[in-house]
């Protein structure tokens, strides 16, 4: 009885902070996060949610997977193709520096190899569904600056998996329990990918079979990021989360406007893509969470990474309505 009350709290609970961020043109994802963070407050904890962790904990992981698979449904390889040269330029480069930047600084701080490439992987990725859902709602999701932004999220989501599937082999040998998550996570994503492309998300059964899993799954994934996360950690150091900031968004704005040879955008778009690149969202929170349950990192680490894509988040629709405002044809 006390699980069934759990779980129709937590789907609640979420439900209602998600459609009053819809009213305020808050991100989804930025509100699920701080849902995961406001029921890890003690009275709440306590009562309904530590009786039952280690079940939410096993929802989280199939969350996690259902999470995953509809990252991948998100993937539109239509906006790949319509820009795949910008795209995949930008991708290259705003994934590339921020994950250089990140590995070196950690690397000079005196963190290990592992975890340090852990931390510049994490500010590699772009949350190409945050984007989306920001883009769709301005309708400027058809624009060429739209499509190239939407292309390189695809790009540095695979590249970001990849990469950090290769840092888990070479470090843990895939001796973990956690990697079987890790591979759950990979096939579900592609899974979704595959989905998209020869289905589509139009279908009434695919359609269904979303809305089920946002409303019904994925909010015990931001649960358990928020009963994995310390906020007393961020305190002891508070440094540490001040410069993965930083460095995240100043690597994704550099990157992106690195390519400015290779590309025929103009600066201002390129300054506009960057802040689209610097959305992280829910994909960075999953890697995150992964590498801390596999001892990867750190908690101090992981509580800083939840925080930076929680910021970078939530500052992408700001600056796209701003600079769209000012100049309403920039995304031509």
């Amino acid at each position: 009885m006390n699980i069934i009350i759990t779980i129709l709290f937590v789907l609640l609970f979420a439900s209602v902070l998600s459609l009053l961020g819809r009213k305020i043109k808050i991100p989804t994802v930025v509100v699920l996060i701080l849902c995961g963070l406001l029921i890890d407050i003690p009275l709440i904890k306590n009562s309904l949610i530590e009786p039952n962790t280690q079940f939410i904990f096993g929802l989280g992981d199939i969350a996690l997977i259902c999470l995953m698979f509809l990252a991948g449904m998100e993937s539109s390889w239509s906006k790949l193709i319509k820009e795949k040269k910008d795209s995949i330029f930008i991708a290259v480069f705003a994934a590339g520096v921020p994950l250089l930047l990140g590995f070196s600084v950690f690397l000079i701080l005196g963190f290990p190899v592992m975890t340090s490439f852990i931390i510049g992987i994490c500010m590699s990725i772009t949350a190409e569904a945050t984007t989306a859902d920001v883009l769709l709602d301005m309708k400027r999701i058809k624009t060429r600056v739209g499509a190239a932004i939407m292309g390189a999220g695809i790009s540095d989501d695979i590249l970001g998996l990849f990469l950090f599937t290769v840092i888990a082999y070479v470090f843990n040998g895939f001796q973990i329990q956690d990697n079987l998550l890790i591979v759950a996570a990979i096939v579900a994503f592609f899974a979704g990918v595959l989905v998209q492309k020869h289905i589509g998300r139009e279908h009434q059964a695919v359609n269904g079979l979303e809305k089920i899993l946002i409303w019904a799954i994925v909010p015990f994934f931001f649960v358990s990021v928020g009963l994995y996360f310390d906020i007393g950690s961020l305190t002891l150091n508070p440094l540490m989360i001040s410069i993965i900031i930083i460095i995240a968004i100043t690597g994704k704005l550099i990157g992106t406007l690195l390519t400015k040879p290779f590309t025929n955008f103009k600066w201002r778009q390129l300054y506009l893509i960057g802040w689209a690149m610097n959305s992280r969202g829910a994909v960075e929170i999953a890697l995150a969470l992964i590498a801390f349950r596999s001892n990867l990192i750190s908690i101090e680490l992981y509580s800083s990474l939840v925080i930076m894509a929680l910021v970078t988040t939530f500052i992408f629709p700001f600056v796209i309505t701003k600079m769209i405002k000012k100049n309403p044809k920039i995304m031509n």
